[in-house]
């Protein structure tokens, strides 16, 4: 296979997984790690592929817009993974807020299943308030407000005053970015506000991330890593990430994938 055609498929397997390690590309094409150093160096220099630590990510639009049924797809093991650690976090008789990321549906979807009682459940979400929409045992009180098309959630200035009047236990969200320096982040306004209102009412706050949302940075901060409630969840590579950064800004849970 000539270097050309191969740094095509690179950029096809990271387009179609966010991510990819040295490693994983050296096996995936049969070719030395050094060869697929300089396959990804080329690839960057044209502007495909951005180089990360150990690999290479998507190249991305800080002001990208974001849609449930497409990062639904995305990552489905890892968010999985995440959301039965974010589990050994919930106790009975909390008091949780859960807004309407694909992680913290995947959380929904394991607390319905789960033997958790006298579980209150705050959400933003019409797909994690219909999980619950036959569990008579699992009290759901729905953030109205406008409705954000994409994502399936409540948000603006009434959904905000609302999550004001809540006092919760522990509330469990999903980002966009990740950044050591820029800190937690979102391309929309709206995601942005909703965010800290959920931070402001919560008394512990779980950020749960996957792998592709380290290392980047959207238009918007949200809130700062090294904020004290906080506790970032994700999955581990160590392959793609270098977390020494993360971890000395705030309390960084790393589930192993195997």
């Amino acid at each position: 296979m000539y270097s050309e055609e191969r740094q095509d498929k690179i950029e096809q397997y990271i387009l179609k997984n966010d991510s990819a390690s040295v490693q994983e590309l050296s096996s995936l094409f049969s070719v030395s790690e050094v060869t697929i150093r300089k396959d990804l160096e080329e690839l960057q220099k044209g502007n495909r592929i951005i180089r990360t630590h150990g690999g290479a990510m998507i190249k991305y639009s800080n002001s990208a817009q974001f849609y449930f049924q497409d990062l639904k797809v995305k990552c489905p093991f890892e968010k999985k993974i995440i959301a039965r650690k974010a589990m050994e976090y919930i106790c009975d008789g909390d008091v949780i807020l859960l807004d309407g990321s694909t992680t913290t549906n995947e959380l929904a979807i394991a607390i319905a299943a789960s033997s958790l009682k006298d579980l209150t459940i705050v959400t933003t979400s019409l797909s994690v308030a219909m999980l619950f929409s036959d569990k008579e045992h699992f009290p759901i009180y729905l953030i109205g407000g406008s409705l954000n098309k994409k994502m399936n959630t409540l948000c603006g200035a009434y959904a905000e005053q609302q999550i004001a009047s809540y006092s919760v236990d522990k509330a469990f969200i999903g980002i966009n970015g990740v950044d050591p320096y820029f800190g937690f982040s979102a391309s929309e306004l709206s995601e942005v506000a909703m965010k800290n209102a959920i931070f402001r009412s919560c008394s512990q706050c779980f950020i749960m991330a996957d792998h592709t949302k380290f290392d980047k940075r959207y238009f918007l901060k949200v809130f700062d890593l090294s904020d004290k409630i906080c506790r970032l969840i994700t999955d581990d590579r160590p392959d793609l990430i270098s977390y020494e950064e993360y971890e000395s800004r705030i309390p960084l849970v790393r589930v192993k994938t195997h």
